[in-house]
């Protein structure tokens, strides 16, 4: 992955700018987070507002039909784009910097709140807000509480 500060170059070895966020044709945050999620095989898909428990979204690894690990993130249908990118940023965040953490679920899988936390300054809320940066977004914390959910009994 190329990382970028923003309004200096990004630091690009090969000069070519491929970068998947630097694509022209990806206009907003999300759609830059989208695409790198698609480009690190982390699966993204919507969670209908009704079902979401007052969660913002769901994160968590899996496995795919032939057994190989599969990572996921779970996005509820009303956010708006601002919040879809912060939690997006964030469940990335935590697949990549803290994985540990979803060990916290017999499942594998965490809720993320939908209440944004202080912004920390270490773990995934402080990666999240850089990878923000990256993609053109400042937000103003891209901390959330990760939930264990527990099943239906």
């Amino acid at each position: 992955m190329i990382v970028r500060i923003m309004g200096e170059p990004a630091d690009d070895p090969a000069g070519d700018g491929d970068a998947v966020i630097d694509d022209p044709l990806l206009t907003t945050p999300v759609a830059r987070l989208m695409a790198l999620a698609m480009e690190t095989n982390v699966r993204v898909f919507d969670v209908p507002a009704a079902r979401s428990l007052g969660l913002a979204g769901l994160v968590g690894v899996g496995s795919d039909g032939n057994g190989d690990p599969r990572c996921s993130i779970g996005l509820t249908d009303d956010l708006d784009d601002d919040l879809r990118a912060d939690v997006l940023a964030f469940g990335i965040a935590v697949l990549v910097g803290t994985p540990e953490l979803l060990d916290e679920s017999p499942d594998g899988v965490l809720g993320i709140g939908r209440e944004r936390l202080d912004q920390h300054e270490s773990g995934p809320g402080n990666l999240a807000w850089h990878i923000l940066q990256t993609c053109g977004r400042e937000s103003p914390s891209t901390t959330f509480r990760l939930l264990v959910i527990q099943p239906d009994q």
